[in-house]
């Protein structure tokens, strides 16, 4: 990605994610229309994209372009010739490059700042090819871009940057510190803090916010996984962009299947469990071998026999597992012993080798011994280690039976060798180059029976609606494996605590796990500014003087969590107890309301009962009158009215001052007696819910009833 307009190309292609072929498109019309010539090849279409963009375009997307940029009617072809016939905004494309520009060159001055502060100095170039190996750890870039140099310096450009033989490591067995089972290697040429391992910091201070600088990382990011998703496209039907593997066997390496089961960091925990769910979503099934449930098996013996002794797991990812159990050794034997059952609970599981006969090994196979003489001589890893990558490989070749026509998947269910190393890409592109063998001299760096995590997903992921997210999580994972320590500083880490620990006994009883944690390197990079003179016993000692008061300040506010903690839990419990309670209540009231609703005012005849009692003066005074008249119309009176007035008036008056004190005593006495036949009749009348607030139904019954409260008046009248 030497080429100055590189990043901006992979930026542009994130513009339009769910159509990559939308800005290879437009690479094509920039590269035609700012041509003096009218017409141009296939190769000189070909050769300007490579010169102005350093893009190294598979032909099969080439003619997928041209023929789309004919039917739109912005170029034609005659005999061979393509001819500008439309219009580009050659300008327009220009100012977007330059913002692009700007915004890139303001990020690498960014970088060189932050790097100064570390005593880093570096010039613009050096910077930027720093922040494109961490960007592009994976080797993404190199079928992307054009590469000017030989097979052997291809091999080397695919290692990711910490897998130098001056380092002698490699992601599979990589020892940060020679621990007591291991020989050391010389470490005078390993700084203490490698200079990618500011990029990363630099990186991750830049993701925290938001940004032009965080928009423009994501986006370049977002364009190798598009390119390298899109570059495997099979060229027989280039607009099919879904990948199909319904059925189609994907055997995990040891490193994957660890960081699926948490033994990693969070971002490389998530990047794994994102490739299972793309896999099993789509159809795919997932797979290992009894070599690698082996390894598996190993990295767990290491890293306790270690722990026992003392010592922290030497492999970067299962110390940081080993700081997210709490440094216990307890959940690191569990997870050993629950590993087949852990991966098939997620639908991962063991597949035994097969038995080929010696047809299969002459039509298809080649000698596993070759490949692993040919390992041997390029790696520096455990022999052990080797062997079985090898045979991952070959039982892979074997299983696909020479068809290498994809990747993996298709309606033949092509099986592959998922790995996170792409040393092992290198390796099997080496070994074809060198060998010539003839079963395998259709493998090249798009069609090999290993394929690494992060290209496998760039083919099976959907940018469309996944773009933004997966594009982070790619960089996130590359900024935070960027910031693995060297070799030299856990040497020198165990050095000092040895020597602390002798010459100041007080913090004797400090278990050397502790040292490695994130705050203790953290205090180291800030006391040294990064410089391994600055790392003596003195500035260890103000290390870990500071770590301590930090770890007594973190223990004083993780106590207050904790009684936060319980505190909230105790309101929050009041509080859910209380709107439980207010809700019984509420159901109780709707209840008794409704059975009241339902009884009140049924008094039926005891209403009847009441009312003579009530009016009986009235009626005497009526039933008198009436007598009355009926006894002087016998008596032959002339003055009926006359009669039948005075009988009346005599009959109120004894109504107004003697019978309302008859009528009290008699309401007195009949009223409870209507009341408890009232009672009855309510009871008689309630549910099985409604049973329990009887008492309260009743008496709400009663009270709500307007005749007995006139009646209640009555009786209480002065």
């Amino acid at each position: 990605m030497q080429n100055k307009n590189a990043l901006i190309a992979m930026a542009n292609v994130s513009q339009n994610a769910g159509n990559p072929f939308f800005a290879f498109e437009e690479y094509i019309k920039y590269c035609m229309f700012i041509n003096p010539k009218n017409e141009l090849t296939f190769k000189e279409i070909e050769n300007s994209i490579e010169q102005e963009f350093g893009l190294k375009l598979p032909k099969n997307i080439i003619t997928r372009c041209l023929n789309d940029l004919v039917k739109e009617k912005i170029i034609s072809i005659e005999e061979h010739q393509f001819k500008k016939v439309g219009s580009f905004d050659v300008e327009r494309f220009d100012e977007i490059r330059v913002k692009y520009r700007e915004t890139e060159s303001k990020l690498i001055y960014s970088l060189i700042e932050y790097a100064k502060s570390y005593n880093r100095i570096w010039n613009y170039d050096k910077a930027r090819e720093l922040l494109i190996k961490v960007l592009d750890r994976n080797g993404l870039a190199f079928d992307i871009f054009t590469q000017k140099h030989t097979v052997k310096s291809n091999i080397e450009s695919l290692m990711p940057f910490h897998q130098t033989q001056e380092l002698l490591l490699d992601d599979d067995e990589s020892l940060l510190f020679d621990s007591p089972d291991n020989s050391s290697s010389s470490t005078d040429k390993i700084p203490l803090f490698d200079d990618v391992y500011f990029v990363g910091r630099f990186i991750d201070k830049i993701i925290e916010g938001d940004s032009i600088y965080k928009d423009y990382l994501v986006k370049i990011c977002a364009g190798l996984m598009i390119c390298v998703g899109t570059y495997q496209l099979p060229g027989t039907n280039s607009t099919n962009s879904a990948a199909i593997i319904k059925g189609t066997s994907f055997f995990f390496d040891t490193r994957l299947l660890l960081r699926y089961l948490g033994c990693a960091g969070e971002a490389a925990v998530e990047s794994a469990k994102e490739l299972v769910n793309l896999i099993q979503s789509l159809g795919g099934n997932i797979y290992y071998y009894p070599q690698t449930l082996e390894e598996m098996n190993r990295s767990f013996e290491k890293a306790i026999k270690l722990v026992q002794k003392g010592y922290p797991p030497t492999d970067y990812e299962m110390l940081l597992y080993f700081q997210s159990i709490n440094k216990s050794i307890a959940v690191l034997t569990a997870k050993k012993a629950s590993l087949e059952k852990e991966l098939a609970s997620s639908h991962i599981y063991l597949r035994k080798l097969n038995q080929y006969n010696e047809s299969d090994h002459l039509k298809f196979g080649f000698d596993l011994s070759s490949l692993k003489k040919y390992m041997y001589s390029k790696l520096f890893w455990d022999t052990k280690a080797i062997d079985n990558d090898a045979l991952s490989i070959w039982e892979t070749h074997m299983r696909r039976e020479g068809n290498y026509n994809e990747y993996c998947g298709t309606n033949n269910r092509i099986p592959v060798f998922v790995t996170n190393n792409s040393r092992l890409i290198s390796i099997a592109l080496g070994f074809r180059s060198e060998r010539c063998i003839s079963n395998i001299s259709n493998w090249n760096p798009n069609r090999l029976p290993v394929i690494t995590d992060v290209r496998l997903t760039c083919r099976l992921w959907s940018p469309a609606t996944n773009c933004e997210r997966f594009s982070l999580l790619y960089l996130t994972a590359n900024a935070v494996a960027a910031q693995k320590p060297t070799q030299l500083y856990y040497n020198r880490i165990i050095e000092l605590a040895d020597e602390y620990e002798k010459n100041v006994p007080e913090y004797s009883n400090i278990c050397l796990t502790e040292y490695f944690d994130d705050i203790v390197t953290e205090e180291i990079l800030k006391e040294t500014q990064g410089n391994e003179k600055n790392l003596d016993a003195g500035t260890f000692a103000n290390s870990i003087a500071e770590i301590q008061t930090l770890k007594a300040l973190e223990v004083e506010r993780e106590a207050n969590k904790k009684f936060e903690k319980v505190c909230l839990e105790k309101n929050t419990a009041i509080s859910e107890r209380n709107k439980k309670e207010q809700e019984l209540n509420n159901q109780s009231q709707g209840i008794i309301e409704a059975a009241v609703e339902r009884n009140k005012n049924k008094l039926g005849w005891r209403k009847i009962v009441l009312a003579i009692i009530k009016w009986s003066p009235l009626l005497f005074v009526i039933i008198l009158a009436i007598i009355s008249s009926l006894i002087s119309s016998f008596c032959g009176s002339w003055n009926y009215m006359a009669i039948a007035g005075i009988g009346a008036f005599l009959a109120l008056v004894e109504y107004i001052l003697v019978s309302d004190s008859l009528v009290k005593k008699l309401l007195k006495k009949i009223f409870p007696k209507i009341k408890n036949s009232y009672i009855k009749k309510i009871k008689k009348n309630l549910s099985n819910v409604e049973l329990p607030f009887q008492e309260e139904i009743i008496n709400k019954s009663i009270e709500q009833t307007e005749y007995i409260i006139k009646v209640k008046d009555k009786i209480s009248e002065q």
